[in-house]
């Protein structure tokens, strides 16, 4: 009746229904949403990101930025004939990337690795051993070639890098990709004292991309901090002494 007057908690309840179907026009129609739905927003795009940079700089990947790296060098080896650089990068694709991640499709497949990152320490070790079975067949098929030095102690010392990482992990998970980032430094490095020759831009790059990299591990809680400053030192390390026992 138009005498009566609403009660104060029925006033309330109302007044409290307009409030939030006001914020939801408010979400609906574009407007401002609440502090809490940004940052997961913000914090979907970094992980996207992270996410990316890990596919696009897995280890299986490394071998062939180390022959870019070579290739766009102002040396020798970047004036190589192109049907020798040409087979090259098919042989380093088909024995390094192509038949690993065929056998890693076979495994999980059949239910012995339980993801394509091998997080697990036994599935990690199957898939290093035979990464370091297949860097052996193509330092081998390369000793072969009538190719310069440089690519032999590179894939040669991508086998021992391979092998050492194999071994450390046996005890202590490292990052295998902080590994491989650490290798194509110290390839930058041994070209640059070789041929004195600039490579700046190259330098850069991994520098900028191998920070990006290691950093999304962390983000991504794939790897702790230890375990990929221990991967980076290890690659680094390792590809040094047998580049300059391969090389001197």
């Amino acid at each position: 009746m138009r005498g009566e007057s609403i009660p104060a908690e029925d006033r309330e309840e109302e007044k409290e229904v307009t409030m939030d179907q006001g914020v939801n026009e408010l979400q609906g129609n574009g407007g401002i949403s609440p502090p809490e739905k940004r940052t997961d927003g913000k914090n979907h795009t970094v992980k996207r990101v992270a996410e990316l940079l890990s596919v696009a700089f897995h280890p299986i990947f490394m071998p062939l930025y180390g022959l870019l790296i070579i290739y766009s060098s102002h040396t020798l080896h970047s004036f190589m004939p192109a049907e020798i650089k040409r087979m090259i990068f098919i042989l380093v694709t088909a024995n390094n990337v192509m038949i690993p991640l065929a056998l890693a499709t076979v495994l999980y497949a059949r239910g012995a690795i339980s993801t394509f990152n091998a997080r697990d320490r036994n599935e990690r070790m199957i898939l290093l051993t035979f990464s370091v079975v297949m860097y052996s067949i193509t330092a081998f098929l390369l000793l072969r070639m009538q190719i310069p030095s440089l690519f032999r102690a590179y894939f040669i010392s991508i086998a021992i890098v391979t092998l050492i990482t194999l071994v450390i992990t046996v005890f202590y998970r490292i990052s295998l990709h902080a590994s491989g980032i650490g290798g194509l430094l110290v390839l930058i490095v041994f070209m640059i004292l070789l041929y004195n020759n600039s490579m700046v831009w190259q330098m850069v790059a991994v520098l900028v991309t191998g920070g990006a990299v290691m950093a999304s591990r962390i983000h991504l809680q794939d790897h702790s901090p230890s375990e990929v400053w221990t991967g980076l030192l290890a690659g680094v390390a390792t590809m040094s002494i047998s580049l300059f026992l391969l090389l001197s």
